[in-house]
């Protein structure tokens, strides 16, 4: 099967399902001893849902898959919609706004297993409602008409990502952060879940995390270095600035669905447009950073 699976192709995967032969990475059990106990039968008849029994450095990698790919250097492309909701103290949350974004970035393997990271967002608001694009709504915890611009967060200062954790290359010296990062087979699905662990200099009411979900029939081929899948995650944070919340005790909630696409000619037409005409620099990834020498890292 070719290693470039378009996005159509990817999409009827991920909606018809695959069959789930043994799975063909070195934790698993042999394909030829018959199915993994507790799998039931080969041709799928019985769902079920199990975590795959992977050491840390196979974890990593099976992960870096369905998320990323395992080629020594690529661009990753995730495109998706996520709904922003007021979380006020001792009031019931309500919706704000609706977003379609996407998070494009690099990676380049620096040593066995360890990969530099660097990348952006670039989100635009849209009506909860309609859908169409706006710039401004209604806060509904002050009654106000507040505006909102879009979203381009461009000051990465890149990562680097191995089994042993994250590194935060504006603090290269301090230890990895813990990477959540579990392995399961549901049905026709592999998935990962994760949670991005944020420096500790970011805000404390700040967490993220996420689910990726690649065909199973794909994920057995070892020869697939990028997998496709579907993603959706949740995230809380502080007030963003244009609530106009000042010290309002309470915080922000969001939720996303979307996928991992292979190229900004995969992106929704509307929203291709608006990025061309608005952050044309955004719709690639900035290599020129990967110039720079990396840090002395930690030796973790």
């Amino acid at each position: 099967m070719a290693q470039d699976f378009n996005r159509r192709e990817a999409m009827a995967a991920l909606l018809a399902g695959a069959a789930a032969p043994a799975l063909a990475v070195a934790a698993a059990p042999d394909a030829s001893s018959g199915p993994a106990p507790g799998r039931g039968p080969r041709d799928g008849s019985r769902w079920t849902s199990e975590f795959l029994p992977l050491d840390p450095v196979q974890r990593f990698r099976q992960a870096m898959r369905i998320q990323r790919s395992l080629r020594d250097q690529d661009d990753i492309l995730h495109w998706y919609h996520f709904i922003m909701i007021t979380v006020p103290l001792n009031a019931t949350p309500k919706a704000v706004v609706r977003w379609e974004g996407i998070e494009f970035s690099r990676h380049q393997r620096i040593s066995e297993d360890r990969y530099r990271m660097h990348g952006h967002n670039l989100s635009f608001p849209r009506d909860l409602q309609t859908g169409e694009f706006v710039d401004a709504v209604l806060n509904p915890v002050t009654g106000k008409r507040v505006d909102v611009p879009p979203m381009a967060l461009i000051s990465d200062p890149g990562i680097v990502r191995s089994p042993a954790g994250v590194i935060t290359l504006d603090k290269a010296s301090l230890a990895p952060r813990p990477d959540y990062k579990m392995l399961r087979r549901e049905g026709r699905f592999v998935k990962v879940d994760a949670i991005r662990v944020p420096p500790e200099t970011w805000p404390v009411t700040f967490l993220e995390m996420g689910f990726e979900a690649a065909p199973a029939e794909l994920f057995d081929d070892p020869s697939q270095t990028w997998l496709p899948s579907e993603v959706s995650g949740a995230y809380v944070f502080p007030w963003p600035a244009w609530m106009g919340m000042g010290d309002a005790p309470g915080h922000m909630f969001a939720a996303w669905s979307g996928y991992k696409l292979r190229s900004v000619d995969e992106l929704p037409e509307g929203f291709r447009r608006r990025a061309e005409r608005d952050y044309p620099e955004l719709l690639k990834v900035d290599r020129a950073i990967f110039d720079r020498p990396v840090p002395d890292l930690h030796p973790g």
